[in-house]
């Protein structure tokens, strides 16, 4: 029977936690672009980007094969289309989305920038908090690439 009382006070500890890293993912990090470039992934993996060359962060870009600006608006479009994502910022050649997990509320920012003389879009998904995102910043970028491809 004692080990009900502990069972009980090791769930609320970790609710507390799970509800302490869901508010503190509501803080805002510095974003944009860092000398024409987005910023490179931090060395924990809940991050995934087309900047970083290492094979736990890196995600290919998204090749452009039509006018670039044109085709930037239409990537825009689409992220703004997915569920609990949210339009922070955007400029010519930059956006930035907050994207919130369905469950625990944990928010994500999800950068697009348009690299027009390359003919590419180039993506990064990072988690504010935590170590770990169990891949969802990468499945975030194919679900978006599969949108922007006409796959989904």
């Amino acid at each position: 029977m004692r080990s009900k009382p502990l069972l009980l006070a090791v769930l609320a500890l970790v609710a507390t936690a799970v509800v302490g890293l869901s508010l503190a993912s509501r803080r805002r990090p510095t974003s944009g672009l860092v000398d024409g470039h987005l910023r490179p992934c931090p060395t924990s993996p809940n991050c995934a980007s087309s900047v970083c060359v290492d094979g736990a962060h890196g995600a290919d870009p998204l090749p452009i094969y039509g006018d670039p600006q044109s085709e930037f608006e239409r990537l825009v479009g689409l992220t703004q289309s997915l569920p609990r994502t949210e339009l922070l910022q955007l400029k010519e050649d930059y956006a930035h989305f907050e994207v919130c997990t369905r469950i625990l509320r944990f928010r994500s920012d999800l950068e697009l920038h348009l690299d027009a003389p390359e003919h590419l879009i180039q993506l990064r998904s990072a988690s504010r908090v935590g170590h770990s995102d169990f891949g969802s910043n990468h499945a975030t970028l194919e679900r978006l690439r599969a949108l922007f491809q006409g796959r989904e």
